[in-house]
């Protein structure tokens, strides 16, 4: 896939801004639990960047009280935004929107956890928080046809979603800047792999909490670290997701904050809740650890030595990668569907009087 170009001013903004050293992108390291407040921890994990190779270390630690997982030290505003600049927009646009694009078997099934629920016709109207550039609400509508779904996220992705018809409305930046715009508006707000990357979990739950109105729903999906998945493949485990991943829920410890705030679980998928493809993502980390794109503006300039082995890799990466696709979706995948260990879960809750 061809990556955007990148201009010299832009490469000479990244340089600059790693010379100043990348210690001031984290808060000062926490002693206890954001969840619970023990100060019963240990580390879960070191790593790097292992998806765009941007420089920093980054260590997750896991509360022996509660199993919250948590980045310890965590990420400051001025570190997030240099994170994600150019994963989801600019430089990394065009990649990521390919891989969302190729994820509609995801699509179907968060669409249907509201079966039952709702009449023949469905919801009526349907926000997605953190939707991207809209696959879901894309692929959801193929389910839903008379719903109206609308979007909630950061960045120039939800623009581009508007533009394509997928998305009806929507509402750009934090769900904190549009409470009173969606107070008691949806019959279903979702938040697929979203709460893991904001900054206080509890807090958005209490929005989503505020906003909806008595006998909506709420529908929640987020990766399951407590999976042997995560021993198993180490760092190289795509649901660690660093540095971009803050906390990592249990599955007890969401059910009980939704029922503290008058969201009744209603359903939970765990194993249905399984994203297929460990083996693939951990090849592609690999690789790209190995060699990363040679174009990053964050790198130093590339000798045309690694822009050759760059070149090679990558010319037999897809082979690889097609017999590991293969080895997820008809050997691993099926297998931990079967067995357990799945690699996420989903909640459905409705908002009580």
């Amino acid at each position: 896939m061809t990556m955007p170009q990148v201009s010299e001013a832009e490469r000479a903004r990244y340089q600059e801004e790693i010379q100043r050293g990348w210690s001031r992108f984290f808060e000062p390291r926490r002693y206890d639990c954001p969840w619970c407040g023990s100060t019963d921890l240990t580390q879960r994990l070191r790593t790097t960047d292992i998806m765009q190779r941007k420089p920093g270390v980054f260590y997750l630690d896991r509360c022996k009280t509660c199993n919250h997982i948590f980045q310890n030290p965590r990420l400051n505003i001025e570190g997030l935004e240099f994170y994600y600049r150019d994963f989801y927009d600019g430089f990394g646009r065009e990649f990521i929107d390919g891989v969302f694009a190729s994820q509609g078997w995801l699509y179907e099934p968060r669409a249907k956890i509201v079966e039952g629920f709702f009449g023949p016709e469905g919801p009526k109207n349907w926000l997605d928080v953190g939707t991207g550039y809209g696959h879901f609400a894309n692929d959801a509508r193929k389910i839903w046809p008379n719903t109206t779904f609308d979007g909630l996220d950061m960045g120039s992705s939800l623009f581009t979603g508007k533009e394509r018809g997928w998305l009806d409305t929507i509402y750009p930046g934090e769900i904190d800047d549009h409470v009173e715009a969606i107070r008691h508006r949806y019959d279903v707000i979702s938040m697929h792999h979203y709460l893991e990357h904001v900054r206080d979990p509890r807090h958005d739950l209490d929005v989503v909490a505020d906003v909806l109105r008595e006998g909506a729903y709420v529908s929640i999906e987020v990766p399951d670290a407590q999976s042997w998945l995560g021993k198993a493949f180490g760092r190289w485990w795509a649901p660690w997701y660093q540095p971009q991943h803050q906390h990592m829920l249990p599955l007890p410890n969401l059910l009980a904050a939704l029922k503290e705030r008058g969201l009744n679980p209603v359903r939970v998928q765990h194993r249905e809740a399984h994203i297929a493809g460990e083996l693939s993502c951990a090849v592609i980390f690999f690789l790209t650890h190995v060699s990363p794109n040679p174009d990053s503006p964050w790198l130093p300039e590339r000798t045309p030595a690694q822009r050759k082995l760059h070149e090679a890799i990558w010319k037999v990466a897809p082979k690889v990668l097609q017999q590991t696709f293969k080895a997820d979706f008809k050997y691993l995948g099926p297998a931990v569907m079967r067995f357990g260990g799945s690699n996420a879960f989903r909640v459905l809750a409705r908002k009580e009087g």
